[in-house]
């Protein structure tokens, strides 16, 4: 037996500030092996600080850490004893650091830029301003042992040290609620410090925080990039040395014009060493700042450019072969005060040419001061396969190679499969899941750049399954709570951004409201998503760390349906428990029901009425399960009763009284998936949503909430066959007809293609109807679980009659859970410490660990 893969907080050696949990996987060449028991011991120099002494427990992830305070900015080793079910010991150590603990461990001031900055871009969306070089000189006295740098910035910075960068993490510090929540980063920087003379500088660009639409909706602003530093040296002979910034620092204005998230950079290499001013000292507190908790945004894959296009609107266009966020990285020899303009976009038109389906133009420019350069944009990212290049005389592919920016994260899964065609939709699924995983889950690289609360709500588990997400996740649902309203309302996107506070305001008081209020599927992410994670992870800490959240929106929830009455006439005694007013999406993007009301959002109104008391029901349902989970005994009954009369009046008040659209799948579909559906109407229902499907040429009809649940609902009510026909259906919509039609991603709307011909805002790159990926892992690869974190699993594979062999992995908080199948038989491998159901060829076996071969 063997200990591996030790993490704190779900990572590798993080810095913390707060009380860590620690996990663990195990490996061994028997087969049933399971954990017995475990120990845990966290000790530093002065010697032990926590034992837990020998645990009797399967218990192999997030053990929580009961012992002794930490110290400020120190190193901690731990170490895990295992004793397995065949009387085998094994033992693992790893370390982790601290940060700054409490407010007084930083001794730095904040320091802000004093040069007046003026707005440098040629476009009317938004304002970009040039990024702010702040630089300090310092001397170094002794052999140094370690050094640690802890910095911040109101703007996003690169660290550079001695003229070499920190490290390559991209937008620090991260997209957060800046004036709740804002992450510093500790680099290790002992190997860049000289003897005697050292400079540090931070270059800050404007990013999330003065972007015109992406800055939080927050008290206060400040009008110019500030920075702050700590840098803690460590002798050799036991002497420290702190340099922090205090205001003797110098500020500057360097080659880069402007850059925007949006618009894109302008870099002018003939600008040269500029004016140094003087930086103001500001008073703006520590009491937000939080070590950054989640892996940085980094290159973490390079695409060489496939081919050269020329259009036949004569244009040179650089084909990267995949949708990717990030930017390029290109080889640039041309004469001085020549312009190159870098323009990024995701699909050709309909004639082959360039075509912008964004709002934001998604484009750097280069002035050339005559020397061969290798140029790369600082502080900004698009979405992008294709780039339109100008101001070149030659546009050769080997010059350019695309960058993939992403949030690191772990691979946790692979798919392979006899259709080609389900490889590529898997791929597409993974890409999105790439390109919109920067800092905080966003809609789309490109548009928006936005944290939607909808999107993870449907998608949680689908990231779940391909990548470690904990770290990430948690660190977001951190922001969810931040924005929450005083009333308990969630917020649809988070951070929640300036872009949508008018529109959202403007858009309720057409309901009668004065504050934006809660919208259904959107602000139930605060329940949905810390549910899932458990239910993947087995990590009960998230439902605890959001549970008062959890409780405020649900009270919400309760109190909006008392409160305020329906739209329909619907009997009181019902419509008390019927969460059915207020402004919602409803069944956002059903193909058939293109928004032509005339009205923004007007849409949405044929299917609020309904979709707002199902999710309402469903998130009630959920915190009855989480309230039993934490052991709230009376709050557990209070959602059991509540949910209980809300699923009455939903039954009674709506279904019963044949309220449900005849035309709108999506609420026959979420009303077998939520056992919505009354006894007596279930045959009709049933037949009217398969005629529903049938009519329509076997293609889904369902938006954005629905289309999650229509394959598993058609398999739980006998229509296996049918729900097959959809996945492998290549009519327009479905998920072939995208992999068909050349996508790389995954679309926003089944109907994105129609922006190629013009005149239509939409992303080629958005990863919510990607979740059809877990499905295909829970039916076709036949990885399912009946236990929180999978400690139990069930394979049962069904290929569906289309498919010869199929092949997934899933690495679960155990190990590696791999299972492939082809005409020969089975293969399953189950990782130690879980167990297993296979269900093959009409035989149920129980099987441990290891390695098995059914025929």
């Amino acid at each position: 037996m063997k200990i591996y893969d030790l993490k704190v907080m779900h990572m590798k050696n993080p810095v913390i500030d707060r009380r860590p949990e620690f996990s663990w996987k195990i490996e061994s060449t028997r087969q049933n092996v399971l954990q017995r028991a475990y120990r845990i011991v966290v000790r530093n120099k002065d010697g032990i600080l926590w034992d837990t002494g020998k645990v009797e427990s399967r218990c192999q992830a997030f053990v929580e850490y009961e012992g002794e305070g930490f110290k400020t900015a120190e190193r901690y080793e731990w170490t895990v004893t295992v004793w397995d079910n065949y009387e085998e010991v094994s033992s693992a150590s790893d370390w982790f650091e601290t940060a700054f603990l409490r407010d007084k461990d930083w001794c730095a001031r904040w320091i802000e830029c004093t040069i007046d900055r003026q707005p440098a871009s040629e476009y009317s969306f938004g304002a970009a301003y040039p990024p702010v070089l702040f630089e300090r000189e310092f001397d170094t006295c002794g052999e140094i042992e370690s050094a640690r740098v802890y910095a911040t910035s109101h703007g996003v910075y690169v660290l550079k040290v001695n003229g070499k960068r920190a490290d390559d993490r991209e937008f620090a510090p991260e997209f957060t609620r800046y004036d709740k929540i804002m992450y510093y980063q500790t680099y290790d920087v002992t190997k860049l410090l000289l003897g005697g003379k050292n400079s540090l500088e931070m270059y800050v660009g404007d990013g999330w925080y003065f972007s015109t639409q992406a800055r939080p909706v927050m008290e206060e602003y400040h009008k110019e990039p500030s920075v702050l530093f700590q840098l803690e040296i460590r002798y050799k002979n036991g002497t420290i040395q702190t340099v922090a910034s205090d205001g003797t620092e110098k500020c500057s204005l360097g080659h880069i014009v402007y850059s925007d998230l949006y618009q894109g950079e302008k870099q002018d290499y003939r600008i040269k060493n500029t004016e140094k001013y003087p930086v103001d000292v500001k008073d703006y507190g520590y009491e937000f700042l939080r070590s950054q908790p989640i892996p940085p945004v980094r290159p973490v894959r390079l695409l060489p450019a496939v081919e050269v296009i020329t259009t036949p609107a004569g244009e040179k266009v650089v084909d990267f072969g995949q949708v990717i966020a990030g930017r390029a990285r290109v080889k640039i020899d041309a004469l001085k005060d020549q312009e190159i303009t870098l323009e990024y976009f995701e699909v050709l038109d309909q004639d082959g040419n360039y075509i912008n389906t964004m709002f934001a133009p998604q484009k750097d420019i280069v002035i050339s001061d005559g020397k061969p350069i290798e140029h790369e944009a600082k502080f900004t990212f698009h979405g992008f396969r294709y780039i339109r290049v100008g101001g070149l005389e030659e546009v050769r592919k080997e010059d350019f190679t695309a960058v993939l920016l992403t949030t690191e994260k772990e691979n946790k899964g692979e798919f392979r499969c006899s259709d080609e065609r389900l490889n590529r939709l898997y791929q597409n699924v993974r890409w999105s899941q790439y390109n919109n995983m920067m800092s905080v889950p966003t809609d789309c690289p490109t548009r928006e750049k936005a944290g939607w609360t909808g999107d993870l709500l449907i998608y949680a588990k689908t990231a779940l399954m391909n990548e470690e997400m904990t770290p990430f996740l948690s660190s977001w649902l951190d922001i969810v709570r931040a924005d929450q309203q005083d009333d308990g309302v969630i917020r649809i996107v988070a951070p929640y951004m300036k872009l949508y506070e008018a529109l959202l305001l403007q858009t309720v008081k057409k309901f009668g409201d004065e504050k934006v209020t809660g919208v259904a599927g959107w602000s139930d992410a605060i329940v949905w998503v810390p549910y899932d994670m458990y239910r993947m992870t087995g990590n009960a800490r998230v439902l605890r760390d959001n549970f008062e959240a959890m409780e405020s929106w649900c009270e919400y929830i309760i109190r909006t349906a008392e409160e305020k009455r329906g739209y329909h006439d619907i009997p009181y005694d019902y419509d008390r428990y019927l969460w059915n007013t207020g402004f919602h999406f409803g069944e956002w993007l059903v193909p058939s029901r293109p928004d032509d009301t005339g009205e923004q959002y007007g849409i949405c109104k044929e299917s609020a009425f309904y979709i707002a008391p199902f999710f309402g029901y469903m998130t009630l349902l959920r915190m009855k399960e989480i309230c039993r989970v934490l052991g709230e005994k009376e709050k557990e009954e209070r959602y059991a009763d509540r949910s209980k009369r809300m699923k009455e009046a939903i039954q009674k008040g709506i279904l019963l009284a044949g309220l449900l659209p005849e035309y709108l799948m999506g609420g026959y579909i979420l009303a077998f998936a939520f056992d919505l559906v009354p006894e007596e109407l279930y045959d009709s229902y049933k037949k009217h949503l398969t005629d529903l499907i049938r009519k329509n040429g076997n293609c889904l009809d369902t938006g954005f909430l629905a289309t999650p649940f229509i394959l598993d609902t058609l398999c739980k009510i006998g229509e296996k066959e049918l729900a097959y026909a959809l996945l492998w259906q290549d009519k327009r919509p479905s998920w072939l007809y995208e992999v068909d039609h050349g996508a790389t991603t995954i679309w926003e709307a089944w109907d994105a293609d129609d922006a190629k011909s013009g005149g239509r805002y939409v992303s080629f790159d958005h990863y919510a109807f990607g979740c059809v990926d877990e499905w295909i892992c829970r039916h076709i690869a036949g990885i399912d679980s009946d236990t929180p974190g999978f400690s139990h699993v069930i394979i049962r594979p069904d290929g569906g009659k289309r498919l010869t062999s199929c092949e997934r992995t899933f690495e679960c908080e155990a190990g590696t859970i791999k299972v492939a199948w082809d005409e020969k038989g089975l293969c399953v491998s189950i990782p130690c410490n879980v167990t297993a159901t296979v269900e093959w060829d009409g035989e149920k076996t129980e099987i441990g660990s290891g390695d098995y071969f059914f025929r």
